[in-house]
């Protein structure tokens, strides 16, 4: 994962296979920094995750142990990462332009990424962007969808049966998609990104996109962007820089159909 490199380690066959939750396939051409080995024993009915011998986490349900342990790994991610700005949002490309879409959970975001993923666009993430030097690198995790999202993703339906999921808190289904269970490539690169759409629910209603001033959408980002230990007010000025030099937009985001024909109309403007 990026400059990480995991290992997993299990005597559970069951638990092995529902590991697929968190494994990737995204192609990621980084140089490797740290090997970290975690290994998930079962002991008097409950699971735990050991890292080089020391206890991380306890719980008897299984999807809390995987939703744990993928935390721990992300963690682990971050903090190997410094000079850099985290921002909640979706990347994408459409004829070799890159472009974001930021959003609240809630929004419709990984709905919409996963869409456009069977509309023609490249779809690389739809959590989460690494921002150095004003280039923008999406984090290799696959995609977390709700099942109370599936029925608004035709394609995704077809093949759910075969997707790993865990369990939320209120018994429903979160699956975890990767670009390639749909015979895509899913490849991890840093690159400009050239749009900025910011996500507002209008759930039931039309989609609309409007024109974003850089300073409003500087105040809409700033929210959903998390900055790394190392000197952190000199990556605000990054942020206004990037955005700055990027198209704005405005996605109330309604109707799906509507949606992916706007996200294309826009990019394909310049």
């Amino acid at each position: 994962m990026l400059h990480c490199n995991f290992t997993i380690r299990t005597e559970c066959k069951s638990l092995a296979q529902q590991l697929d939750f968190i494994t990737q396939d995204a192609h990621q051409d980084f140089p490797t920094l740290s090997e970290t080995v975690y290994d998930i024993r079962r002991e008097d009915e409950q699971f735990q995750i050991l890292n080089n011998g020391k206890l991380c986490n306890t719980t008897s349900d299984r999807s809390s142990l995987i939703y744990n342990l993928l935390g721990l790994i992300h963690s682990r991610v971050f903090k190997s990462i410094t000079g850099c700005i985290l921002i909640h949002t979706g990347c994408g490309e459409y004829n070799g332009k890159r472009f974001l879409i930021v959003g609240d959970k809630g929004t419709g975001k990984s709905t919409l990424m996963t869409r456009l993923l069977f509309e023609g666009f490249r779809i690389d993430g739809d959590e989460l962007v690494l921002v150095h030097n004003e280039k923008v690198t999406p984090f290799p995790r696959r995609f977390l969808i709700k099942e109370s999202s599936i029925h608004l993703l035709p394609q995704v339906k077809s093949m759910i049966d075969s997707v790993p999921y865990i369990q939320a808190d209120n018994g429903s289904k979160i699956y975890s998609f990767s670009p390639s269970d749909a015979g895509f490539s899913w490849k991890i690169e840093t690159r400009k990104a050239e749009f900025f759409f910011y996500l507002e629910p209008n759930h039931g209603g039309e989609t609309r996109v409007e024109k974003c001033p850089k300073y409003l959408m500087v105040q809409k980002v700033m929210p959903r962007t998390f900055l790394s230990n190392t000197h952190d007010h000199l990556k605000i000025g990054q942020l206004c820089r990037m955005i700055d030099d990027s198209d704005c937009y405005i996605l109330r985001l309604g109707n799906l159909d509507s949606a992916i024909s706007s996200v294309r109309e826009k990019v394909s403007l310049t």
